[in-house]
Order: C-alpha cells, then structure tokens, then sequence
C-alpha cells in the first residue's frame, strides 16, 4: 500500500501521499493558476486536466451538486469531506485488488472553521486504459460488454457501489480489468442496502448505454444476463431484479431522454 502523511497548509487539511509536494509550495496560488485553465467548469466543481507543470488531474469541489437548495447547502456544509472520503474508499479498492487512480492529495478547507463554506480538492495520478464510453464507439460492443459484466459482478461482489457508474467512468485496461474513477461517491455496501444500491448501478450504467447510442437493447439484454450469471442470483432473484432494472431504465429514458 502506497505511504500516506498528514498534509496541513494554512487552513487547508488533510492527506498527501510521502513525498508529494505542491508545486511552488503554495496550495492555493497553485489551484487558482489551474483554475483559470481548467476543461470542466460548473457551478460546484472544476477538473483540470494534467498539462505543463502539473502531471496530475485535480479536482476541486465547492458544493453538493449543480442544484443549489437549502437541503443541498447544509449537506455540503456538515458532511465529512468528500475528497478524503475519496482517498479512503480508493485505499479499500486497491486493497481488495480494484484498479483506481492514485491518490497524490485529497484535503478540505473551510472559509472559518469549525462550520465555514468548505472547499475540496483532489489530486491524482492519470490511470491506464481507454474509457468504455470510447471504446464503444470503436469496437463491437460483445466482446467489451462481456468483460464489464463480469469485472462489475466481481466489483459488486467485493462489497462495493459506484457513485456515478456511467461508461465514462469505467476504463477497460488492457488485461481485461476495469478500473474505476470519479470514486467521490463510491461506498461499501452493507446487508441491508446492498439490492438496491447494485439495482442503482446497473439502471444508471444501462440507462446510460441506451441515451447514448453506446448498445441496443438487445446487447444491454445479454450484458444484465451475463452479469447475472456471474453474479450467481437465484432464479426468483434473476426474474424479480431485471423486471425492476428494466422498469426504472424505460421510466428515465422517458423523463430525460432529450
């Protein structure tokens, strides 16, 4: 396992891993340079992509989510920060043999402490592999669909959830593994949610693979089928759960397709 130590700069705190070190040794002079740069702006978050004199992706977040309510501002405000929950669910993947990207950084500051407006940031090492939202558009969907199926079955069976299980977010490596970002929402599942969550993540995942032309349904009807049997459901299981995935993707296709 990669060595962590405790990070602390000005109000910023958190984990960096042995050796990190901030280029030009100001956290904050550093992310308001990226920030100018970065691909991905909106209202709660930015990502800059790694460039000249930064060979990491880092993400900032500022809020819960793009919606701003007075539900989402005091989630934001008293939960546990999400970067360093990010860093500690990335230890537990690696650990149980997952490929995610390598945490470098994950800290949280606040405008005043205790109870300020806090700030995230994330800084990690690229990861191998090509994005499956890519490669779908490249190659017969079969063949990388069929790997998914039994990496996600491994992944679910390992206890794990993913947060945001959109095809952009699973990278196909090139010994057949899946690797996993965008983990800030990533969690272990527990005996009494852990149905419903996996429900979530095949309804999101074959959601996706529908509004985006990735695969018919009749590719994404083989995909749960293969998922299934590797996943090893009972057959009462098998019946009631695809009716269920199948319902809730027709009901978003109808409520978000464009």
């Amino acid at each position: 396992m990669t060595e962590y130590q405790p990070f602390e700069f000005s109000h910023w705190h958190g984990v960096s891993r042995a050796f990190f070190a901030v280029p030009g040794g100001d956290l904050d002079a550093w992310l308001g340079a990226l920030e100018a740069q970065a691909g991905r702006k909106c209202k709660s978050r930015w990502i800059a992509p790694p460039g000249e004199g930064c060979p990491w992706f880092v993400k900032v977040l500022t809020a819960a989510s793009e919606h701003d309510s007075l539900w989402n501002r005091l989630k934001w405000r008293m939960r546990p920060s999400r970067m360093l929950h990010t860093w500690q669910i990335s230890q537990d993947l690696q650990a149980s043999g997952f490929v995610c990207p390598e945490i470098q950084l994950a800290a949280r500051k606040r405008t005043w402490r205790p109870f300020g407006w806090p700030t995230d940031v994330l800084v990690m090492s690229p990861i191998g592999g090509q994005p499956v939202s890519e490669l779908l558009h490249r190659k017969p969907p079969q063949e990388i669909l069929s790997a998914i199926a039994n990496e996600l079955a491994r992944f679910h069976a390992a206890g794990f959830v993913h947060g945001d299980c959109i095809p952009g977010n699973l990278f196909l490596q090139t010994d057949g593994r899946l690797a996993f970002i965008d983990n800030d929402r990533t969690m272990r599942t527990s005996f009494w949610d852990c149905t419903a969550r996996i429900r979530r993540n095949l309804v999101q995942f074959g959601f996706h693979l529908l509004l985006d032309n990735l695969a018919s349904r009749t590719q994404l009807e083989d995909f749960f089928l293969e998922y299934i049997q590797v996943a090893q459901w009972p057959p009462r299981k098998r019946v009631h759960e695809l009716s269920r995935i199948w319902h809730w993707i027709e009901r978003r296709l109808a409520t978000e397709s464009p």
